[in-house]
Order: C-alpha cells, then sequence, then structure tokens
C-alpha cells in the first residue's frame, strides 16, 4: 500500500490537489482513501455529496472506544464512477472547538483509529492520500512524516512568501525524522498565483532544496467555478485544458519514485533569497 501525504498552507490548494490525484488514482483501477487531517472538515468535498461525520466526533460518541466502531462510521464511499474498479474512500480527521485543544490532535486521533479499525485492509486500499495543514511546527500535523505513515510527502506551494516558508518547515521536519520514519519528500506542485518572476522563482527554489517540480497549475477560473460546485475539473469540466493540467500531475506522482531528503533553509536565508525576484 502506497501512503502519500500532501501538505501545503491554508488557502494553498492542497485539497483540491489531492482530490484531483485522488480520480487520478481511481481512474486507474486502484482503490483510494483520502483523509482530511484539518480541523475544517472539507478536504472531501469535491468528491463527496455531502461532509462526512469527523473521526474525532465518532471517537467523542463511543467514548474513545475504538473495538466500538465500525468502518462506515468514520469512512464515506464516493458516489463518482470510475473504470475497472476504482473506487474513492474518504475520511475527515475534524479537530476541537476553536479555542479549546490543539488543532493536530484530530490527526493523531484519526491515524491512530484507521489503523486500530483495520481500515486499510478492510478496504483493500491500494493508497492513502493525506491531505494535512503545513503548519508542521505542531506534532499532531507532523505525524504521516514522524511516524512513517506517509514515505512520500509533496508540498503544494507559490512564489508567495508565506507558501514558500511553509515548503521549509515541512522539509525540516522530514530531515529531522528521516532516519526513523524513512519519510522523503518526492516534490513540489505549484499553484500559480501571479506572483512577479514566479516560474522562474519556484523552479530557483525547488533547486535550492534539491528537489524537483512535479507540476504547474497554471491560475484558473475554471477550477474556481468547479470547486464553487463542489466539483472536480474531470467532472465538472471534462473537456477544459485543466483537466490534462491535473491528470499530468496525477501521472506524474504515480510513477515518481525520486525521493530525496531535502536541503534545509532558515527563515532569513529564504527571505534574503526571495526579495530579489520582486525587483
Amino acid at each position: 500500500m502506497r501512503q502519500i501525504a500532501i501538505y501545503g498552507k491554508g488557502g494553498i490548494g492542497k485539497s483540491t490537489v489531492a482530490s484531483h490525484l485522488s480520480c487520478t488514482f481511481a481512474r486507474r483501477g486502484l482503490k483510494v482513501l483520502q483523509v482530511g487531517c484539518s480541523p475544517k472538515n472539507d478536504s472531501t468535498y469535491l468528491l463527496l455529496p455531502d461532509f462526512p461525520p469527523t473521526i474525532l466526533d465518532v471517537l467523542r460518541v463511543h467514548d474513545f472506544e475504538y473495538e466500538d466502531i465500525i468502518p462506515e462510521d468514520i469512512i464515506a464511499e464516493s458516489p463518482l464512477e470510475f473504470p475497472d474498479g476504482g473506487k474513492i474512500f474518504c475520511a475527515e480527521s475534524g479537530g476541537p472547538e476553536p479555542g479549546v485543544g490543539c488543532g493536530g490532535k484530530g490527526v493523531v486521533e484519526a491515524i491512530e483509529t484507521l489503523t486500530r479499525c483495520d481500515i486499510f485492509k478492510e478496504l483493500a486500499i491500494d493508497v492513502v492520500i493525506y491531505d494535512i495543514l503545513g503548519d508542521v511546527v505542531c506534532g499532531g500535523f507532523s505525524m504521516p512524516i514522524r511516524q512513517g505513515y506517509a514515505r512520500e510527502t509533496y508540498v503544494v506551494t507559490s512564489g508567495e512568501f508565506e507558501a514558500l516558508y511553509q515548503v521549509t518547515n515541512v522539509s525540516k521536519a522530514i530531515r529531522r525524522f528521516e532516519k526513523r520514519s524513512g519519510s522523503k519528500l518526492g516534490g513540489l506542485i505549484v499553484n500559480l498565483r501571479r506572483v512577479k518572476n514566479e516560474q522562474k522563482m519556484v523552479r530557483d527554489f525547488a533547486g535550492t532544496l534539491g528537489t524537483r517540480i512535479i507540476g504547474m497549475i497554471p491560475f484558473s477560473q475554471v477550477v474556481k467555478e468547479c470547486g464553487g460546485k463542489g466539483e472536480t475539473v474531470f467532472f465538472g469540466a471534462p473537456d477544459s485544458d485543466e483537466v490534462e493540467v491535473y491528470r499530468g500531475i496525477g501521472e506524474a506522482v504515480f510513477a515518481n519514485t525520486e525521493m530525496i531528503i531535502p536541503n534545509n533553509i532558515d527563515f532569513e536565508q529564504l527571505y534574503e533569497w526571495w526579495l530579489p525576484y520582486l525587483d
């Protein structure tokens, strides 16, 4: 079973990327589980007609007694149809109420529950995609890297400074835990935001990290419109150019075997490096 982590700062488009990866893999006849690892409970909204119950909410109802939980309690099967037996299953970790506790707790509990309930075996999952908030300063959000659940990580970024900074945080987590977990960086997925010199910037940035760019997603009104309707472009705009963009990224991830331990970049170094691209 292949386990993939998709990181990125809030609002960068990682859930959109994760959902299109799930569709690309399911089109290959694979059984995919997409796990939303955020308190927002919105990772899988492009794949389901309704928001599913979160794992943390289900655990609360059952007083955290794992043996009382069955797959149907925490897993929702997408109604989207794929050839050759491909399926997408969805789960959302959930989190505490605002201002009460750590957002990463939901991630810890979700992965623990999926493991203890033997969900991967029960559903014969081929690929797990963890869609994770990029704030890996919190131990919960770093769990897929730290514990080796996801051996390959991709970061969704842009040329915006905050997005690049989150990449450096994820990279540091990979370097810190690689020896015990085996997790590595598979590359960057760039969601272009019309920043000056953006394409050259992100290519140079990938080179500085020692990694590669898996694909670039142009700024697109089509993607926004499909997202507003709760659809991927595969189903909402099947004849659009964006379909080929996301399919190409999915196929590149599927075929990727170039995993690396990224170089470290400190905050001050990143800022000094980034400024000249704005001239």
